[in-house]
């Protein structure tokens, strides 16, 4: 058979997963294809580019199934981030928003910000949520998902790290068949950030609460030649980041933001990149109502008038 002293480790046929399945690795059965995503293991794999797919070759159930993609923003994401992107040296850490898509249609998204500590920051980890027909998971059984760039209007210059995908983790894509009950992303958390997300299919009216938190320091870089890169250097680097976080700290306790009464928000919706129209129904000390007066039919991206580091938001439901 001509070709067969040729055959390579990718030549093996991929093997379908039955349902449900929950794939946490790279390698594992079911991960037939990866585009700018290097695979890894105890993770589905780790995104290289501007963009990620990830296919999953699954026995088609012939009903609704329901999808749950996990990402996750750590530490060694940022370090990527920061080699490739190469930000101002004292550019201060900015959050990521990534677009969620499967079979070649918008999803979800996620809005990615670390929480920031004294010594270290945290993780930011999402889950995203969405259901698919039994003929979008037809008999080739073959699901893409994709991490992707969303739009950006001018209001968000500054505030979004650019190549947002870059460095992304993919914790966990999960398949199961469609319950009754539809799809929930969970009970909403503070962004750690000025934006906030509303899901796909938005409430007409909802609540917009606003914290203060503090903001992030600039991105640490990697040693980039022979001599930031012997020991006593990366030992004053480390001593350098941590002065530099605390520093940050103690100009942000001195100035701290205070979240003040929202007059205006602006909004975006991340399906077209039209903006939305927002209304304020109500302002008190729990939070501000909002109204969407504008059809928005994909995730809203909203932002508040006045950058400010120093806060965050959280989206609960109207009372």
């Amino acid at each position: 058979m001509i070709g067969t002293w040729f055959a390579t480790d990718y030549d093996v046929a991929p093997t379908a997963i039955e349902l449900p399945a929950d794939v946490a690795g790279g390698r594992e059965d079911g991960v037939c294809v990866v585009d700018q995503v290097v695979r890894g293991t105890g993770i589905v794999g780790r995104v290289s580019g501007d963009h990620g797919a990830v296919g999953l070759k699954v026995i088609s159930p012939g009903v609704a199934t329901r999808v749950t993609v996990v990402v996750h923003l750590d530490e060694l994401a940022t370090r990527w981030w920061s080699d490739r992107v190469r930000p101002q040296r004292f550019a201060p850490e900015q959050p990521r928003l990534v677009l969620i898509r499967a079979q070649g249609e918008l999803r979800g998204a996620a809005l990615l910000c670390r929480p920031q500590g004294l010594r270290r920051a945290g993780g930011a980890k999402a889950a995203v949520s969405f259901d698919l027909t039994a003929g979008e998971l037809d008999g080739d059984g073959l699901l893409m998902v994709e991490l992707a760039e969303p739009p950006r209007p001018p209001w968000v210059a500054g505030r979004l790290a650019a190549r947002s995908a870059l460095g992304v983790r993919i914790d966990q894509i999960s398949v199961r068949a469609q319950p009754p009950t539809p799809a929930d992303d969970g009970a909403p958390d503070p962004t750690g950030c000025d934006l906030a997300l509303l899901t796909p299919n938005p409430p007409e009216r909802f609540r917009l609460e606003v914290t203060a938190v503090p903001p992030a320091p600039p991105l640490p870089r990697s040693p980039s030649n022979r001599w930031t890169r012997r020991r006593p250097a990366r030992a004053g680097f480390k001593v350098l980041r941590a002065a530099r976080r605390a520093g940050t700290r103690v100009v942000a306790e001195v100035n701290r933001s205070r979240p003040g009464t929202v007059r205006a928000v602006h909004a975006v919706e991340l399906l077209t990149g039209v903006p939305v129209a927002v209304e304020v129904v109500a302002s008190g000390p729990g939070g501000t109502d909002l109204r969407l007066t504008g059809p928005a039919r994909g995730p809203v991206l909203l932002g508040l008038e006045r950058p400010d580091r120093g806060l965050s938001c959280r989206i609960v439901p109207a009372p």
